[in-house]
């Protein structure tokens, strides 16, 4: 039985009861006044029937003046519930002519009253109550009308209707009951007076008869009555009904006792994913998340105590079927419904509401806590002013949240409203489009600022701009750190001379120049020459410290408008302007170069130093300022090659020379990507037994244009160019690879490979071994490095060369004696061999001291325990003085020159067999 059956079958019982209960009271009362009255109705008839029939009428018209106040007010309620929806629903229910009458009724009420003034007091409630009921109504009306078109529906206004008119029936109930008492009471008081008067028999039973028919007539009335309340009982059962199951909005009723669920409307069974019997089935408490429950019942006791019957339960979490949460919005009421105490809650749903709350106050936070200024303006009166600002605004601006709140944007920004990028900006917000700038500004101390700030307008529907967004962050550091790489851009730092790049652009502002003014212009390209040798003896604060002196004495030889530039390391560009001829410009290089050799004074020693200088003149030999640096670099190159402290001006040999070294590179980077080198390898022989040692791997380029080139061409090429790391990682794989097939058949074979400094001083060069030697699977132990002793000075070298002996790599120093390294960074790291340079060995039987220094080598490598290779082997005598003073290992053509690696594993066979045959290959 749904809610609107249960309703129809209680109202339809209290009905019939009420008929039944209202009707034979006053007929059974009618018939006994008649008989009791009927002996003296005749005797006291003539002496009182003027003053009781007066009051009689007086008091039957109050009655009736109730009856008809009933039946106005249960005619305006039905007519209310008929009119609900509609826009005559306060015309229909409570029109004036129905309104005038109410008034007119109360007026004679109150005018007649004859209970004094608790009867007035009665009346004028009545009245006030029957003025507030028809607003009551029309507000009720009025939201029902709304919740059709989607508005929130609110029942507590047609409840707060329902309880006016009940009160208001109250009071009209207990006042017909007053006057109905007076009646009997007076009746009562004629019958006792017909008794004792002894009237006649039929006088009193004329006035018992018309006592009856009154009765009948108005036990009649009042039927009529009952009967149109229950009609309009009935109708607003019927609308109650339509709105209770069709209203959106979820509405139920629980039992509060055991909180049941004992109906709920179609839009609760959606709303909750659920059906009428399986709600039925569950208590309320099943519709909220478990850590609500007993917030809710607390409640519910809260509100049955306070002795209201309804009110606003405000936000709360309802859970739904499937266990997701809904936000809804709850009003209740408290009624009695099928008998049982129970409360009546509409729940709806406001999910959406709440997850945007959510959503805004993310947001909002988000604002609050991102390092950006974000600043919202309205567009007002022309003038943007601010409506928010976040947190970040006062720390950027130095101007408060307050103070920013109602002030102009601009104002606050510090800016200059007129300046062009301001104006770009403002000119894009005021056309509707997104604008973005740097932008300086002050703070209100007067410091200094940049931003970088974007604008974007919000566009009303006529796609009007109405507000503007605006997010800016303080970029002072950035643009002074860029102001600062633009000046070190163009500034060496240790020198404060321009560097290649300041030079690049002065030499071409004054290439414009001399060609403008028909002057002639050169190009002094000067190098130290001994600068490693300094830098690495006495250290690189001394370096410092004579590049500093080498800069002040050439720039004291330019005149005005001419250019010292530190151009990279130990080289320096000098740009001479207007000195008349050739030898006028060589003169001034010349004495430039002059002043340099004499000493520096660096802490308490005195350094010399000398330049290599080479010399090209604008626009003799180019009018092209890029090309004039090249070719002055060449020709300080060729200096460089006739010797120390040289000087050479640029010619046409040079450039012939220039463009051959440029397409050499180019080729050799071919060379590079196609991985066109192969491998030579020369033996290592024990010149005692004639054994093969092992192999030295050198690198060797055949080009298809030029044929065989020359190592000592290509590898300073690719030295100076970077191309010699992925040369040298070639070169180390090639070797890793060859080594692992021979050390199959011998595995005490040792390869040697040499690594270039430039190679070295990488320091993924670790890495790159590792996985060499991981990739092709060979022993570390059959496996050397060769070094120049110039790597031993390089900063990090100890630590790199001891990483690669952990691996389990054997380490050579190559070139020993040629360097100019010192023997504490020999003896800082043992090396397993020093390779004697081949130019002492070239000496041996023609030079005194070469021989000196050869024993003097072997000496230190058995002093130190490391083996000596001697390189460069080429004559018996050699190697007899060799074998003499102890030299473990020979290399050189008189054994073999460098061969492919089939001819090397057959130069090893064949010493290996000699070796088992006690015979010695070189000895014949």
């Amino acid at each position: 039985m749904n809610v609107a059956e249960n309703h129809n079958l209680r109202a339809t019982r209290a009905w019939k009861a009420r008929r039944f209960a209202g009707r034979s009271p006053v007929i059974t009362l009618a018939v006994v006044l008649v008989l009791c009255l009927s002996v003296s109705a005749a005797i006291t008839a003539a002496l009182t029937r003027g003053a009781q029939d007066r009051e009689l009428q007086s008091a039957l018209g109050v009655t009736a003046e109730l009856e008809t106040l009933l039946t106005l007010h249960m005619a305006a309620n039905t007519d209310f519930l008929k009119g609900v929806g509609t826009a005559g629903y306060t015309s229909r229910a409570w029109p004036i002519k129905r309104a005038a009458t109410v008034a007119g009724i109360y007026d004679r009420l109150e005018r007649d009253a004859r209970g004094g003034a608790r009867i007035t007091r009665t009346l004028r409630q009545l009245r006030a109550l029957s003025a507030v009921w028809p607003e009551q109504l029309d507000a009720a009306a009025r939201n029902i009308a709304l919740a059709d078109a989607g508005a929130k529906l609110e029942p507590a206004l047609l409840q707060h209707a329902n309880d006016t008119l009940s009160s208001i029936m109250t009071l009209l109930t207990a006042l017909r009951s007053q006057e109905r008492d007076q009646i009997r009471a007076m009746q009562m008081s004629s019958q006792s007076q017909l008794a004792r008067q002894k009237l006649s028999l039929i006088a009193a039973a004329t006035a018992g008869a018309l006592l009856l028919i009154f009765a009948v007539f108005t036990s009649h009335r009042a039927a009529l009555s009952r009967s149109a309340s229950r009609i309009v009982a009935l109708e607003a059962e019927r609308r109650f009904r339509e709105y209770f199951e069709q209203h959106p909005i979820a509405m139920l009723i629980f039992d509060v006792n055991d909180l049941a669920i004992l109906t709920a409307n179609a839009a609760a069974q959606r709303q909750y994913d659920a059906t009428l019997q399986q709600l039925r089935a569950m208590s309320v408490d099943e519709l909220r998340p478990l850590a609500d429950v007993e917030a809710f019942r607390r409640d519910l006791r809260r509100y049955i105590d306070s002795g209201n019957r309804g009110g606003s339960g405000g936000v709360r979490r309802h859970k739904r079927a499937d266990g997701s949460i809904i936000y809804v919005d709850v009003a209740w009421h408290l009624l009695d419904y099928a008998d049982r105490e129970a409360c009546f809650i509409t729940a709806h749903d406001v999910t959406a509401h709440e997850e945007a709350k959510d959503t805004l106050r993310v947001r909002s936070r988000a604002l609050e806590a991102t390092n950006n200024a974000v600043v919202i303006s309205r567009r007002i009166a022309g003038e943007d002013v601010i409506t928010y600002a976040n947190g970040a605004f006062e720390r950027i601006t130095g101007h408060s949240v307050r103070e920013a709140t109602g002030a102009e944007h601009w104002t606050m920004l510090g800016t200059d409203p007129l300046s062009h990028e301001a104006l770009a900006i403002r000119t894009a917000m005021q056309s509707a489009n997104e604008g973005s700038g740097l932008l300086q500004s002050v703070k209100p101390d007067g410091t200094p600022y940049w931003i970088a700030l974007h604008v974007a307008p919000v566009l009303d529907d006529q796609q009007r701009p109405t507000h503007c967004v605006t997010v800016f962050s303080d970029v002072s550091e950035r643009i002074r750190y860029q102001e600062q790489l633009r000046s070190q851009a163009n500034e060496d730092a240790l020198t404060h001379l321009p560097n290649r790049l300041g030079l690049t652009a002065r030499l071409h502002a004054m290439t414009q120049l001399a060609t403008r003014e028909h002057q002639k212009m050169a190009l002094a390209f000067f190098d130290l020459d001994n600068f490693k040798e300094i830098n690495d003896s006495l250290g690189h604060t001394a370096g410092d410290e004579v590049l500093c002196e080498v800069a002040r004495r050439l720039s004291a030889h330019i005149a005005q408008g001419e250019v010292v530039a530190r151009y990279a390391g130990d080289e320096f560009v000098a740009v001479l302007y207007g000195r008349g001829d050739l030898d006028s410009f060589v003169a001034a290089a010349a004495a430039m170069k002059e002043s340099l050799t004499h000493g520096f004074l660096i802490g308490n020693k005195v350094v010399a130093t000398q330049a290599s200088v080479g010399v090209a003149v604008f626009p003799d030999h180019s009018r092209d300022p890029d090309v004039l640096l090249k070719y002055a670099d060449s020709a300080m190159y060729r200096a460089k090659a006739i010797g120390p402290d040289s000087m050479q001006v640029f010619d046409q040999h040079l450039a012939t020379e220039n463009s051959a070294r440029t397409s050499l590179m180019h080729a050799l980077r071919r060379a590079v990507t196609q991985r066109a080198f192969t491998l030579a390898y020369q033996p290592r022989v024990n010149p005692r037994t004639g054994e093969a040692a092992g192999f030295e791997a050198l690198v060797r380029w055949n080009d298809a244009e030029r044929g065989p080139v020359s190592p000592a061409v290509f590898i300073p090429l690719a030295e100076e160019n970077g191309l010699i790391v992925p040369i040298g990682e070639f070169v180390f794989e090639t070797a890793c690879r060859q080594t692992r097939a021979w050390a199959s058949r011998y595995p005490d074979i040792v390869v040697s490979v040499n690594v270039s400094p430039v190679q070295f001083v990488r320091s993924d060069l670790p890495r790159m071994i590792a996985a060499v030697l991981e990739r092709t699977g060979v022993s570390p132990r059959n496996i050397e490095l060769e070094i120049t002793e110039g790597v031993l000075m390089a900063p990090r070298s100890l630590a790199t060369l001891r990483a690669l002996r952990e691996m389990g790599l054997s380490i050579a120093i190559d070139d020993f004696g040629s360097g100019y390294s010192s023997l504490g960074y020999v003896r800082s790291f043992m090396a397993d061999r020093l390779k004697l340079d081949m130019s002492f060995v070239k000496g041996i039987g023609r030079s005194h001291a070469d021989e000196v220094i050869v024993k003097a080598v072997l000496a230190l490598g058995q002093t130190l325990g490391m083996h000596v290779v001697a390189e460069g082997v080429e004559t018996r005598r050699q190697l007899d003085f060799l074998v003499e003073n102890g030299c473990d290992e020979v290399q050189g053509y008189w054994f073999s020159r460098p061969v492919e690696a089939p001819n090397a594993l057959a130069w090893l066979e064949e010493s290996r067999a000699a070796l088992d045959a006690s015979t010695k290959p070189w000895s014949g």
